[in-house]
């Protein structure tokens, strides 16, 4: 390979030659119209040679930096020249130029790196057995990273095989470059949408992710393979974790069971779910806590209540935190009043009814659509009782005068 890079060298250091020895200014670039042509040529060079695996993100950082390196020195030699000189000194400089670019892009460039990728190409049947056998946490991530390097050579020389991008994906994951993992998963999935280990693979990755555009697509990868296979122990546990994780306790709980089923004969996985079917029917209850709230309005302050007014109902600590743990605003109507609250009220994803202990339910009237409390507001007494399901009563009988 060390001559075709020498070669394209060349014929870059010749067609500088050729453009500077031209003075026609008026008819011509100038030399640093060439030097700046130059410069963006080599950089798209460099990424697409990263792109197609033959540099790593390192190697392109040193050469881009060394183009940059080399770009600043040669346009600040080239501003120094009087243009009544160029015609008389041109030459040597160049050909000292495209001397010195063929040597150091012989030592330091493509050459050294297609060495590299020869080798890891040469050991990836070795590094293969290693990495994938049962004394794999052995690998040293330097072994690791080249059999990354070698799976890149042999998917620029078999792109349509999806085994060697399912193998990628999980090295990925494993390298924590879950970019390059993706799409490493989506094209082995585009060039077989049914293998069950890359679906799972990828589903496991996008779980551990946790946004929820990856929780999304998990879901949906997942549930196609249990449609095909729907006794797929990873896939069902899997499944399991992305309702859990939505916050769909009941399905969670639903797969988790159906799993049980499945792993009867392994104790220790059966107790570990077990304990997550626990935690899930923990968290159902919790989430299924409901309170109804009658709201009465005292008769005397019944003229009181402006139009446009607006009602709240809502359940705070005890302590006097005063963000409410659940609340439901409406406009007022005629009362009584019925309203129920539960943690899908909630002003904050992470604090809710369930986050109490005891509730402290109270009810005002706002003449400025606002809960804080503010003059000519009317509010009812607040009433504390224990966190479970059950049914309030409150009287909205207090102006507030200050």
């Amino acid at each position: 390979m060390i001559w075709l890079y020498a070669f394209l060298t060349g014929l870059i250091g010749a067609a500088f030659l050729l453009v500077l020895g031209r003075r026609q200014h008026e008819q011509q670039r100038t030399r640093l119209q060439v030097n700046q042509e130059l410069y963006e040529q080599r950089k798209l060079e460099i990424e697409q040679e990263q792109k197609d695996g033959l540099l790593t993100e390192n190697a392109a950082r040193r050469a881009l930096l060394e183009l940059d390196k080399r770009f600043i020195s040669e346009n600040s030699e080239v501003e120094q020249f009087d243009d009544r000189k160029v015609g008389k000194v041109i030459y040597l400089p160049a050909a000292l130029i495209l001397i010195t670019t063929v040597v150091l892009y012989a030592l330091f460039g493509g050459w050294k790196l297609q060495q590299q990728a020869d080798e890891a190409l040469a050991k990836l049947p070795e590094l293969g057995r290693k990495v994938m056998s049962d004394d794999a946490a052995a690998t040293t991530p330097a072994e690791l990273s080249q059999f990354a390097l070698g799976l890149r050579q042999k998917l620029m020389q078999a792109p349509n095989d999806p085994v060697p991008w399912l193998i990628y994906g999980r090295v990925m994951t494993v390298m924590q470059q879950p970019e390059q993992a993706i799409e490493a998963y989506e094209k082995s999935l585009a060039l077989n949408p049914e293998r069950s280990a890359t679906i799972v693979s990828y589903a496991e990755l996008l779980v551990n992710l946790g946004t929820d555009e990856h929780i999304a697509r998990a879901g949906q990868l997942l549930a196609q393979l249990l449609q095909r296979e729907p006794n797929n122990l990873e896939a069902l546990s899997l499944i399991g974790l992305v309702a859990y994780q939505r916050g769909d306790y009941a399905q969670a709980i639903s797969a988790w069971q159906l799993l049980t089923e499945q792993v009867a004969d392994d104790s220790a996985r059966t107790q570990a779910l077990q304990a997550a079917i626990a935690d899930a029917q923990g968290r159902l209850a919790q989430q299924q806590l409901q309170l109804t709230v009658v709201v009465e309005l005292a008769p005397e302050l019944a003229t009181q209540v402006p139009d446009n007014a607006t009602l709240f109902v809502y359940v705070r600590a005890v302590d006097g935190v005063p963000m409410p743990a659940a609340v439901v605003r409406q406009a007022v109507t005629e009362f009584p009043v019925t309203v129920t609250l539960s943690s899908a009220d909630a002003m904050l994803p992470d604090y809710n009814l369930t986050n109490l202990n005891q509730w402290q339910v109270q009810a005002r009237i706002s003449l400025d659509e606002q809960i804080d409390r503010e003059p000519g507001d009317i509010d009812a007494s607040p009433v504390v009782v224990a966190a479970q399901s059950q049914t309030v009563e409150l009287v909205i009988d207090s102006l507030v005068s200050e």
